[in-house]
Parts: C-alpha cells; sequence; structure tokens
C-alpha cells in the first residue's frame, strides 16, 4: 500500500515507541509477535528494579507493622496537636533508623517509571491503530475508486458520438467481472480471462479544472511568479466523490428553501449529473457496478497486504468485543480515527461501498476473551506476589493496600481491554503472564537477599559482644 502514502487519512506515526514496533515486526513479520518479543524484553530489563523495589517495599511494611502501636501511643498523646504529633513521629524514626523520604524515593521513582513506560506504550499503539484502520479503508477506497473510473471511462467512451472504445461486453459481464492490477493499469476481465477494458491505475484523483481560484472576497487569485490566474485544483476525495454521486450515491436537487425535490408520488429528484438509474439492457449502471465492486473490494479486502487477523479477532487494532463489529459504521469509523483526519466527502464515499462489505463479511470483532484474561492473570499475578513474598516461618504482615490492588488492579486491566485495541490487550496479558512466572524467582531472590542481610547483622552483632567480652 505504499502508493498511497501521501493521501492517508491518518499519517504514520513516528514515535519512539511506533519505530520499535515497526523494526520487530519487520524483523518477526507479525505485529501481535512483535509485541509479545517487546513485552519480554522489557520484563526482563525491569526484573531487577522489582526486585528492588519489592525489597524496599518490604522492609517499609516490616518497619511499619513493628512501629506501628508506638504510632498508635503517638497519635492518642499529641493527636490534638498536628506540629508535635510529626515532630514525636520523625524522632520515633530517626531512633530506629528509618527514613520514610528515603524509603519511599526509589519506590516514586519507580512507579513513575512503570506509569510512564505503560501509558507513552499505551498511546503508541493506539496511534498504531489508527494508522492500520486509515490505511486498510484507504486501501479499500482506492481500489473501489479506480473501479469507478474504469467504468465511468468505458462509460463516457459509449455514451460519446464518435466512440474511441466500443466496449459494451464489460457491462454485458457485469455479473462475472473480475479486475487485477498490472503494470500500472486497472484491467477489467471476463470470465474466460479476456481482457475487456483498462485505464491507469490512480494513486491521486486530484486534477486541475479550467475555472480560476476565487478568494474569500470574490476576487481571482492570482499567481505571484507568473501573474497569472490559479486554476482551481479538484482533490483527490473531491473528485472520488463525484464518481461515486454519479454512478452510486445521487445527490437530491434541492428547491430554493434548501429541501429536497420530489415528485407527485413522493419520489426524490436527483441531479442531472447522477446517471446510476440510466438502464443498460434491463439493469441500472447502479446495479450493475454495485454487483462487480461489491465482489472486488470484498476480494481486496481479504488479500489485503496488513491482514489484521488473531486467533478469534477478526481485526486485532480494534477491542476484542461483541460490542464491537469488524467493519465500522461511517460514526464509528470517524470515532476512532478523529473528525480531524477525514474530508468533507468521506461519509458519501465511505457509505458508498463499506456497508456492503460489512453486510457480506462483517461480524462481532471478539468475545471479551482478552477482557478475562487480563482480568485473571492480573489477579494470579499479584496473588502469587503476595504469597510466595513471605519467607518460611515468617508472619505474614498485612496491609489494606495489598488487598486494594488485588481488586483495583484487574479492574484497570480489564476496563483498558474492553475499550482500548486489542494489541494492547495482547500486551497487558502478556505483561501480566510473565510478572507471573518471574514474580515466584524475584521474591526468592528478596528472601535470599534478606537472610543473607540478616546474617550478616548477626556476625556483626555477634562480633561487638566478644570484642566487649574481651
Amino acid at each position: 500500500m505504499a502508493f498511497i502514502t501521501a493521501l492517508l487519512s491518518v499519517s504514520e506515526p513516528t514515535g519512539v515507541w511506533q519505530s520499535i514496533i515497526k523494526a520487530f515486526e519487520t524483523s518477526v513479520g507479525s505485529y501481535i509477535l512483535a509485541i509479545v518479543l517487546i513485552t519480554l524484553i522489557i520484563k526482563i530489563i525491569w526484573a531487577p528494579f522489582e526486585v528492588v523495589n519489592k525489597k524496599i517495599n518490604k522492609k517499609n511494611v516490616r518497619i511499619q507493622a513493628k512501629l506501628q502501636p508506638e504510632l498508635d501511643k503517638l497519635k492518642n498523646r499529641y493527636g490534638a496537636d498536628k506540629n508535635l504529633l510529626n515532630q514525636k513521629t520523625q524522632e520515633l524514626y530517626r531512633k530506629n533508623n528509618y527514613s520514610m523520604m528515603g524509603s519511599c524515593l526509589f519506590m516514586l521513582v519507580f512507579l513513575a517509571l512503570n506509569l510512564t513506560i505503560f501509558f507513552t506504550l499505551f498511546a503508541g499503539i493506539n496511534s498504531m491503530a489508527d494508522y492500520k484502520i486509515s490505511q486498510q479503508y484507504d486501501y479499500l477506497k482506492y481500489n473501489y475508486a479506480n473501479v469507478l473510473n474504469l467504468t465511468n471511462t468505458i462509460y463516457e467512451n459509449n455514451n460519446d458520438e464518435n466512440p474511441g472504445n466500443d466496449n459494451l461486453r464489460f457491462f454485458e459481464e457485469y455479473n462475472t467481472l473480475t479486475f487485477e492490477i498490472k503494470d500500472g493499469f486497472i484491467i477489467a476481465l471476463a470470465e474466460n480471462g479476456d481482457e475487456l477494458a483498462k485505464t491507469e491505475y490512480l494513486y491521486d484523483f486530484s486534477y486541475q479544472t479550467n475555472e480560476n481560484q476565487i478568494d474569500e472576497s470574490g476576487e481571482i487569485v492570482i499567481d505571484e511568479v507568473t501573474g497569472e490566474p490559479l486554476k482551481k485544483i479538484v482533490s483527490s476525495d473531491e473528485a472520488i466523490y463525484n464518481l461515486v454521486t454519479k454512478f452510486v450515491s445521487p445527490l437530491s436537487k434541492l428547491n430554493e428553501n434548501g429541501e429536497v425535490l420530489t415528485e407527485e408520488d413522493g419520489t426524490v429528484v436527483y441531479d442531472e449529473s447522477y446517471v446510476g438509474d440510466e438502464k443498460f439492457a434491463d439493469l441500472t449502471y447502479k446495479q450493475m457496478i454495485e454487483t462487480y465492486s461489491s465482489k472486488y473490494v470484498l476480494n481486496c479486502y481479504k488479500q489485503s497486504p496488513e491482514s489484521s487477523k488473531f486467533l478469534w479477532i477478526e481485526n486485532y487494532w480494534i477491542a476484542d468485543s461483541p460490542l464491537k463489529n469488524s467493519i465500522f459504521t461511517y460514526n464509528q469509523f470517524v470515532g476512532e480515527i478523529g473528525s480531524g483526519n477525514v474530508s468533507e466527502y468521506e461519509e458519501t464515499i465511505y457509505n458508498s461501498f463499506m456497508p456492503t462489505l460489512s453486510d457480506q463479511i462483517g461480524r462481532v470483532n471478539g468475545y471479551f476473551i482478552l477482557a478475562v484474561l487480563s482480568v485473571g492473570i492480573s489477579f494470579l499475578a499479584i496473588w502469587i506476589g503476595n504469597i510466595t513474598m513471605v519467607k518460611k516461618g515468617e508472619v505474614k504482615v498485612k496491609t489494606s493496600g495489598s488487598k486494594a490492588m488485588m481488586i483495583i488492579m484487574p479492574i484497570i486491566m480489564g476496563i483498558f481491554a474492553v475499550f482500548y485495541n486489542s494489541v494492547f490487550a495482547i500486551y497487558m496479558v502478556t505483561s501480566q503472564a510473565i510478572s507471573t512466572a518471574l514474580t515466584p524467582l524475584e521474591n526468592l531472590i528478596v528472601n535470599k537477599w534478606e537472610q543473607i542481610q540478616e546474617k550478616k547483622e548477626e556476625e556483626k552483632k555477634k562480633s561487638v559482644v566478644e570484642y566487649r567480652r574481651k
């Protein structure tokens, strides 16, 4: 799809995470595998910091539990005087060689970095999802538009007083037409393989007219270099829109009050430029065009260079949810890529072929499986972390914070999986699964670390006692 890069609704993201993901995807040939590998590397690099954080957190919890009775006494005695209470609390901490700020500093930095990775990667994958959704749509749109352009070429030739290429078989065999792109041309083929018609495959439909450009004040715009009037440029989307409204989606005629004109029987009166209702044999051009263009668009969708299927998910750039259809309505499409990324002509173009594609192949995009996995594995990771953190023979220190985390974190993971694209949900599931696997090892290291420290402290105390006896 490189040929329409300059015309894409959404520009390709170029951030750090997007570049890393793209590099991995190029190497392994799959965005999903790239995300899994990146997640694995992040977790392995991050593991030593996890160990240090857990060590500090465990030490803080133990000290807080040890000092809690004294802190309660101070609160009862000096609770009415907050300044004095704070002073006595700090004295208690100093007496026990405990610094709240020093102990929490690393944990705060660790949390900040963790959140930075999470949200920047989230933003990066979201922007990549917008780009991929736009890229797939534009790929279908330009193939569809080229079919209309070829149709228009044949129609104009067949209706010209001196036709240069009278190719009636194109419409006679409308039901079996196939199309291929070859050597810069779009070619229409009959059922037996005969080439019925061809025209240049357009990557950009924009063109210059003979009309002068007019500014807001009604004056002709002059080229400062040549001194000649600038000619009006029809954009690519406007040109496609003109083809669509000529053959597929007619424009209604309006009266002086801007109301839609109708016949006496209520039939809408269309603009004279609409020729879709004209008949060739017993069928209108619109009926024939919709028959062969819908088959071609469906074929393009199935053979898209950017396949986004993964297991049960039809499009992993959309949430794994039965509330999401694999083919968007126009409003959903705009909601995904942003209203600033669509032209004023887009709705008519989109609705001229995408609803038909949805009827042909659209289905629910998932079943909340990733959301369930995100919640379940997140809960499991926290639970395993809690039970493996306690050393053998050690009394477990209960904190309200750990209980809250077992509820809050899984819910947050589930919300992200339900409302955002499946790629990020796969990242979360993979990340939590790796954490679950690494947690027992990390906690074992923390416990061994503490045992070594305790042994050193005991040996130090023993040596001091022995020295004093001497």
